[in-house]
């Protein structure tokens, strides 16, 4: 796995749980393109299933991808059902949702 994809660089903690996770290079490369960094000190990224569906990397029906980023840099990704406890979980990141 490339330490680099696009303008994203990944953490050595991302790239130990990357392949484990199942979030390899090609679901990303159609992910990270529409992926908008903003100055916060964390961006969630929560990719919802109809957007995998359209870019034909969906798991299932309920199953989101999230990504938190920080400027350029992935620093965790995983596969998530339960999305709505991180609303109240991290209070100080600026989220971004990738639908349709």
């Amino acid at each position: 796995m490339n330490k680099q994809i696009l303008e994203f660089r990944k953490t050595t903690h991302f790239m130990f749980s990357q392949w484990d996770r199942s979030i390899d290079d090609q679901i990303l490369n159609k992910i990270l393109p529409y992926v908008e960094c903003s100055e916060c000190e964390k961006d969630i990224v929560l990719v919802l299933p109809s957007f995998l569906k359209r870019k034909g990397v969906a798991r299932d029906d309920e199953t989101c991808l999230v990504l938190i980023v920080k400027k350029n840099l992935i620093l965790r990704g995983y596969w998530c059902d339960h999305i709505s406890y991180l609303f109240s979980k991290e209070k100080n990141a600026h989220f971004q949702i990738l639908y349709k």
